[in-house]
């Protein structure tokens, strides 16, 4: 791997910083134990930029990866001992990350499979990168915060002790302020140690932006599943938010027949989505896919419906149909194009879909479709395990598919499968349709 030799070259070049401690309240004394009300506090999605949100997701899913529980059974182990015998100190953390003659594999495993989901992640947050987009540069490496983050999950989880996140969530002013002294009544209700507690304050002030990823619902659902907190009424109504049922898909084509065979196509993990206040002509969501995504979608659908016609028409080839002149064919296939199949999509809005959260996303986004193609960025699935038992056709009606094997002509494989599905569905609904055509 180069990216190691190229992170030394870049740091050669600049010399970066960490942004100065940020103050984003007033002090308040740790006696706010006082419930925060729902406009303080009811999720952090309302202080969260549409691209933050889906970093939030992106991340929750990362997190789940360098924590050793979820991607490649090969590098979980590595994950799961990463620096687990570092003692929690930031400034050290960020010196080692930040100096090239320092071992930044102390806290991170070298590993190429997340690469590409990493670039993902920094694309719709810079910051979340080590050189935080400084003059344009974005790291293959991510920002200090992130991995101060990760070691303190992982001591928690190695440990065994849990949060009160709650009680931690009531605390968020003190959180944001530099000479905040946690009483010893503080750190009994939190769960915190007087240095767990400085960390994560010391995480705060670094990147405040942090503490909003951290009570995200999407990201604060996969941390609970570590066990790392005990869970309370606000905790648990901010999870209650990670749902994708805003996102629905809608139709290609004009129409719709319920009655169709309906294959979706839901992007998952990619770059290929603009947003921000520069771009124009967002979705209500703050999306709106590139032009070659929009091409990848179009291309796919064309592949799919030309490998369909072949593989049905050699079926009718043979008996017990009866024999159709091409005229008669072509007029049979225009008919079961139109009629019988139906392509749906979310080209408003990137989503995060993995094996594990696969059936309940579409569920949310797409609950009507017979088949789900889950377009996935560059080389994402090597961020992922796939077990062909639980998580492919024909075990599920879904199948997974990197954007560029369409881009490339090298999805032969899967739009085979695809089409497999749709002509299965139609030789039911056909019968009746070849007799009244015969010659």
């Amino acid at each position: 791997m180069n990216h190691k030799r190229n992170f030394i070259f870049l740091l050669g070049f600049l010399t970066i910083l960490l942004p100065p401690a940020v103050t984003c309240r007033p002090n308040i004394a740790a006696s706010s134990t006082v419930r925060p009300t729902s406009e303080e506090h009811p999720s952090s999605s309302h202080r969260l930029t549409p691209a933050q949100q889906h970093s939030g997701e992106l991340l929750a899913y990362l997190l789940k990866v360098v924590l050793g529980r979820a991607g490649q059974l090969k590098s979980r182990e590595d994950w799961r001992v990463r620096a687990a015998d570092e003692p929690l100190d930031f400034n050290h953390i960020v010196k080692v990350m930040r100096n090239p003659e320092k071992n930044q594999l102390d806290f991170m495993v070298l590993d190429p499979d997340i690469l590409d989901l990493s670039q993902v992640l920094f694309h719709y947050d810079e910051k979340l990168s080590l050189y935080k987009g400084d003059y344009g540069v974005t790291s293959v490496y991510p920002a200090p915060e992130i991995l101060a983050l990760r070691l303190f999950l992982l001591k928690k989880i190695n440990s065994g002790e849990k949060m009160d996140l709650d009680v931690f969530m009531q605390r968020e002013r003190n959180l944001h302020d530099k000479g905040y002294q946690p009483s010893s009544e503080d750190l009994a209700a939190t769960g915190l140690s007087k240095t767990e507690m400085a960390f994560l304050r010391d995480i705060f002030l670094s990147e405040p932006a942090l503490y909003r990823y951290l009570t995200y619902p999407f990201l604060l659902k996969a941390l609970g599943e570590t066990g790392v907190f005990v869970s309370g009424e606000l905790t648990e109504s901010i999870i209650q938010a990670a749902r994708y049922t805003p996102f629905r898909c809608k139709p290609m084509d004009f129409g719709e027949n319920h009655d169709a065979i309906r294959i979706a196509f839901l992007p998952s993990m990619t770059k290929e989505f603009v947003y921000g206040k520069d771009a124009a002509s967002l979705s209500r969501h703050g999306f709106k896919p590139t032009e070659f995504l929009d091409g990848i979608f179009n291309k796919l659908k064309m592949e799919i419906l030309e490998t369909t016609r072949e593989t049905l028409k050699r079926k009718l080839s043979k008996p017990p149909y009866p024999k159709l002149t091409e005229r008669r064919w072509a007029k049979l296939w225009q008919q079961l194009k139109k009629r019988d199949i139906a392509f749906y999509v979310e080209n408003e809005r990137p989503l995060v879909i993995y094996p594990e959260n696969a059936a309940q996303v579409i569920g949310e986004v797409c609950p009507e479709a017979d088949f789900t193609v889950i377009l996935m960025g560059k080389n994402i699935y090597r961020a992922i395990f796939f077990n062909p038992l639980n998580d492919l056709y024909p075990s599920v009606n879904r199948l997974y598919m990197d954007i560029m094997d369409i881009e490339y002509h090298q999805g032969g494989e899967e739009i085979d499968a695809i089409s497999r599905f749709i002509c299965s569905r139609l030789m039911n609904r056909i019968g009746h349709l070849t007799e009244t055509m015969a010659e």
